[in-house]
């Protein structure tokens, strides 16, 4: 009775154990995201979108078992089979398949980047090749002035994994069986695709997570020190233009010469080209000359008089050490001026006038009816 008593203990105690076990939170870990395997999709001509310098998928869905592609271009919808890059035919309105997610509140007891130990609301989608769930968190970029992200990790307990912060690739799509993060490329014809496996590293946590903190700290301070050295008060180029009251605006110069650059006359004549969307646009045009008669004279000589906001530069404040035969573009958008760039005359056609008549990355405008419109392309411009 003694032995049976004894064996009924150790199997308590064996029980008691395992549930502890089974209940024991996993010590964080530093995770991470790695390619391991590339795949190139040459997109057939009617598929590009041409009016873009890349095109990019629309979606993952899945076709009879395969992974897709969908891309939304000229008017249609095409798909492309990922295993093979090639072409699907007789596919029509297949619609993605979400991944399992679900809103609920985990139990975070470590320190996360967000602040401290906590109970943390989020949206979990389940990852059912690793068997885990993603939350991603964005930071905000008006006080980071970078796109910054972190995917948090729970399993399907729900118990905190730990997380990934920053990291050079990031899923664009996942359906539950794969992620794969989409290159960004200048190539119309070719998307490129990385496959995405998800890998425990062997580094120190704390030390980790401390060393994300320091980095989010850095890129506060530096973006700090981007606004107040690019703001336009500080500008006296944009202090000379005195803008309307426009919450995104552009700043293009020209320097008076008596011989124009091949440069100069692809600018001119695209501004003369879209006469109407340049007068009705926020783009301001910044003639330098020595007094305001060579800059009327420039400006007449070289049919430039269609345009309405001309302002004259006559203290040379448009100058730049790049010297005068390169135009200069100022891209001013909420206070803060975002790029200000010099260009030579190979990037003139590819990159500066592209950005002249386009806001930002994904818009572009163009006249409907005698008004401005700012219609959103998907990504047609792409800033450095």
């Amino acid at each position: 009775m003694k032995n049976l008593a004894r064996l009924f203990l150790v199997v308590a105690a064996m029980a008691t154990l395992l549930s502890c076990n089974r209940n024991a939170k996993p010590e964080p870990a530093v995770y991470e995201l790695e390619v391991y395997k590339t795949q190139k999709i040459v997109l057939d001509v009617e598929d590009r979108d041409l009016e873009s310098e890349i095109t990019l998928p629309g979606g993952l869905v899945d076709i009879d078992g395969k992974d897709a592609l969908v891309f939304y271009s000229n008017g249609s919808i095409s798909y492309y089979d990922l295993e093979t890059g090639k072409k699907m035919s007789g596919v029509n309105n297949v619609e993605p398949k979400e991944p399992v997610s679900l809103d609920t509140v985990i139990d975070v007891d470590v320190p996360l980047l967000a602040g401290d130990s906590k109970q943390l609301g989020v949206r979990l989608d389940y990852d059912e090749t690793n068997n885990v769930y993603w939350a991603e968190k964005s930071y905000d970029t008006e006080y980071y002035g970078k796109n910054v992200h972190e995917l948090i990790i729970v399993d399907k307990d729900f118990k905190y994994l730990g997380t990934i912060y920053d990291n050079k690739v990031w899923p664009w799509f996942w359906n539950g069986r794969i992620l794969i993060d989409i290159e960004h490329i200048k190539d119309n014809s070719v998307v490129t695709v990385n496959y995405l496996k998800l890998t425990k590293t062997d580094r120190n946590y704390n030390e980790y997570i401390e060393s994300c903190r320091a980095d989010l700290e850095k890129k506060h301070k530096e973006w700090e020190e981007y606004k107040e050295k690019f703001s336009p008060e500080n500008s006296p180029l944009i202090g000379l233009v005195k803008p309307q009251d426009d919450r995104i605006y552009k700043v293009l110069t020209l320097y008076c010469k008596d011989e124009i650059s091949d440069g100069d006359k692809m600018v001119i004549d695209s501004l003369i080209a879209n006469k109407e969307i340049v007068n009705l646009a926020p783009i301001y045009l910044v003639v330098s000359a020595e007094n305001e008669e060579a800059g009327a004279s420039y400006v007449k000589k070289n049919g430039l008089d269609c345009i309405e906001k001309i302002v004259f530069d006559t203290e040379g404040i448009a100058n730049t050490n790049a010297g005068q035969d390169n135009p200069r573009f100022i891209f001013v958008e909420d206070g803060l001026i975002t790029k200000d760039t010099i260009y030579s005359t190979a990037d003139i056609g590819t990159e500066m006038i592209p950005r002249l008549f386009g806001e930002g990355k994904f818009t572009r405008y163009y006249i409907y009816d005698g008004e401005l419109i700012v219609a959103v392309t998907g990504g047609a411009f792409i800033d450095d």
